[in-house]
């Protein structure tokens, strides 16, 4: 049975690795709120992207608790478990659909940083997933955001500062014993120290 949702809802999903979730990652998604006026935002930790041959880190279950630790206090945040549950390489067509079939009212997003926004055109049925999402692009380092020519894309570049911090960064700090005050949130950072995450990354 489809969750009950106004007809005007706005609903943005935020895939990711998230190892870890750190402060960039919430405070762009802050930004995406105010300026497209969403009403909730999802994060959906992934099992393994298809365009991304590294291997995660920390397990699902650690990645899962940091997301909810990270984002409890804001009714405006969910964690859903759909694509780690279900294993298996993760496509966005497959969620984007699932959530569809929850929300079949809402305006649907997709968050996206702007290296990925440039291979749309290879990722798996992007002729249907652009007739269901409007993309919500994120300026990352390095990357010019220049949209692929794709027949019926729409897409909103959110105007946020550009953030260096990295998951990939944050590791190597971790592995290096050194501080991760100001990355991450600190009940984040409590449970990376408590469970020793990345010390030999």
């Amino acid at each position: 049975m489809a969750e009950t949702t106004t007809d005007s809802a706005k609903i943005a999903l935020y895939g990711g690795a998230f190892d870890p979730v750190h402060n960039a990652h919430l405070q762009v998604v802050r930004y995406a709120i105010k300026q497209v006026g969403l009403d909730r935002v999802i994060f959906i930790p992934t099992a393994q992207s298809p365009l991304k041959d590294h291997r995660t880190f920390a397990n699902e279950e650690q990645r899962v608790e940091m997301l909810e630790l990270a984002t409890d206090g804001d009714s405006r945040f969910k964690v859903d478990t759909y694509e780690v549950e279900k294993g298996g390489t993760s496509y966005t067509i497959d969620t984007v659909r699932y959530f569809k079939q929850r929300f079949p009212q809402a305006e649907l997003f997709w968050i996206i940083g702007g290296d990925q926004f440039e291979q749309l055109d290879r990722w798996r049925e992007i002729d249907e997933l652009v007739q269901l999402v409007t993309f919500l692009v994120l300026a990352r380092p390095g990357s010019a955001m220049e949209p692929c020519e794709i027949e019926g894309l729409n897409y909103y570049e959110v105007d946020a500062p550009l953030m260096e911090e990295s998951s990939t960064e944050i590791r190597s700090r971790c592995a290096k014993g050194l501080p991760l005050e100001g990355a991450v949130p600190d009940v984040v950072e409590a449970f990376i120290s408590e469970h020793r995450l990345y010390t030999e990354c």
